[in-house]
Order: structure tokens, then sequence, then C-alpha cells
């Protein structure tokens, strides 16, 4: 009877320390960074421009505007006058609404733990948007031909309360996209390859079929990784003080996205070959495609993640507007 009772004590006591090791020593036990504030920036660089602005022409490069066409036009207003217009891609802040003027966006985002973000449960973040504003030139002003879209992303974590605060630089990501301003009546030839016919857009569609303002116009990205860029975050451990021998580096992932004004995946595509070729692109490229007399807007949205983003990047390319699963419980919840 002693020696069971003197086995129990013993082997009490090495399951107690086998358990008391495992918490110390198992840092991975540790919570991770569940919610945290953040600031999203983006900004337009290294623009590129087709034939000269002409006489009353004027191109404008900045942080946040690309515009041309005609220097008194204003490109939030279509005067029906393609002498008279103005077009322009800006960035603006899909926090507050404005589509012009760029500034940081800034708000919460709450840590999805494992792969798969859920919009309802505030696991993703709002950032900037980018709008075309595609009013119809004439020819005789130079166009936007091409630009760099370079997105930073800075974070603050909140909770768990024994997170000391500081900046955490999430990975800069850069978009380096081609435009085609198209020929409203189509001069691509049939298919899409090339100028060897009249009413076609370059997609081998015919310039009616999209209606009276006829062919779209085109942007296309070459390959960024916009799925799973991983950045590390000091763990404090079990005991959340900095400096002890449970510390370590947590890795997480940042995943960016682009949503429609209505919070759905943004229509990006596989783009034609014929479009890829008018946009230099090659044989293969994603893209989208903007109707004329119209202004379409993207926003820019993240996550951030504990495990890799798990639905599969279309070839080597993760598509901005890539749909995720549970953004159509947005649609669902709407339509009630």
């Amino acid at each position: 009877m002693k020696q069971l009772f003197k086995q129990t004590i013993i082997h009490s006591a090495v399951t107690a320390s086998a358990l008391m090791l495992s918490i110390v020593s198992g840092s991975a036990q540790a919570a991770p960074v569940s919610e945290w504030s953040y600031s999203t920036d983006s900004t337009f660089s290294n623009a590129t421009w087709s034939g000269g602005a002409g006489p009353s022409g004027l191109e404008t490069t900045s942080p946040y505007e690309l515009s041309w066409g005609y220097s008194g036009g204003n490109f939030q207003v279509n005067s029906g006058n393609s002498d008279l217009n103005r077009s322009a891609l800006t960035i603006g802040n899909a926090v507050t609404g404005n589509l012009t003027g760029g500034t940081p966006a800034t708000g919460n985002v709450f840590t999805t733990i494992g792969g798969t973000p859920n919009p309802l449960a505030g696991q993703i973040g709002t950032g900037i948007s980018i709008t075309h504003w595609n009013n119809p030139l004439t020819s005789s002003y130079g166009t936007l031909t091409g630009a760099t879209i370079t997105d930073t992303l800075t974070l603050n974590p909140i909770l768990p309360s024994y997170y000391i605060p500081g900046l955490v630089t999430a990975p800069t990501l850069t978009f380096n996209f081609k435009f085609q301003e198209t020929p409203n009546a189509g001069e691509f030839g049939l298919g899409g390859f090339g100028h060897g016919g009249s009413g076609f857009c370059a997609d081998g569609k015919t310039a009616a079929s999209y209606g009276p303002n006829g062919c779209p116009d085109l942007f296309g990205f070459s390959n960024t990784l916009t799925l799973n860029n991983a950045f590390q975050y000091l763990d404090s451990g079990l005991d959340g003080i900095l400096g002890n021998s449970d510390d370590f580096l947590r890795t997480y992932y940042a995943s960016v996205f682009v949503l429609d004004t209505a919070n759905q995946a943004f229509p990006l595509s596989q783009l034609t070959a014929g479009e890829c070729g008018v946009l230099g692109l090659g044989t293969s490229c994603y893209g989208f495609r903007t109707a004329e007399a119209d202004d379409t807007t993207a926003k820019f949205a993240f996550a951030i993640t504990t495990d890799r983003f798990s639905v599969p990047e279309p070839g080597s390319l993760a598509l901005l507007g890539l749909a995720f699963a549970g953004l159509g419980a947005i649609r669902q919840r709407k339509a009630r």
C-alpha cells in the first residue's frame, strides 16, 4: 500500500512537472494578437503616357491622381464634348467614402485564426479606393499607358492587452499595371489581334455589343503576390513579458483583395490574348474593363491570418479580386 501510494505521488509529481514544463516552454500556446489598429495608404508613381498632351491638353501626375485631357476640364463631369473632357485615375479613401485626394485609411481589424477570413466577424479591413473617371476624349490628347501603385499597411496590436503597442510594418505591395484607352468605335482586327480592322474591340467583340459608348478601356496587371505576404511580430509568450525565455517570433500573413462598391469581389479576370497584346503584356494577363462615359470604383481590402490563405492562387498571380469564403454572406444578409 505504501509502495502504491509512493508511486502515485511520484507519478503525480512527474505529471505536474511535465504539465508545467509544457506551459512554460510551450510558448506556441500563447494567444496571437487578436485585434490590430491599422493605417493603410496607396500612391501612384512611374506614370507613362502616349503621344503629346496637345496644345490645350494637360497630363497630371501626383501621388493620388493621374489625369489627362483638356486642361480646363473636370474629370468628375462628362461635358458631353470630347474636346473639353478630362479623364483620370484617382486614389480615394474607402473608409471615409472620398473618391479623390487619397490620405491613409484607418480602422481596426481582427486577426483570422486559420486561413479563411470571415467578413462578418470584422476580419476584413477596409483600405483605399481607386476610381477610373472614364470620359470620352478626342485622339488629339495623350493618354495614360501605365503606372505603379504602391500599397503600404502599418499595424498596431490592441488585444490581448499584454502585447506592448508598437508599429508593425506589413510587406509593401507594388502593382505595376498597364492601361489602354481604346478607340470607342473599335479599330482592332477580328479576334482582337493588331489593328487590321474596324468596329471590333481588343477582345474581338464588336463595339456595338458594348452599347452606345463602344469599346471599354483596359487595365492589365503584371504578376504581383497579393496573398500570404508573411511578416513577424514578437510574441511575449504566456507571461506577457518581453525579454523572457518564452518569447518567440510569430508569423502572420497579410492578404490584399479588391472589392466593388457593394463589398463584393471586384470583377478581375483573365483577359483575352488580344487584350493582353494591346496592353503589351504578352498573350496571358489579368485585369479588368471599364465602361466608356462612366466611372468605376474598386476598393482595396485586406486580412491578417495566422495561417496561409486557404484559397489557391490562379497561376502565379493572386487575383486582386479573388472571391473568398464568406463574402457571399454579405450579399445574402442585405437581400433579407
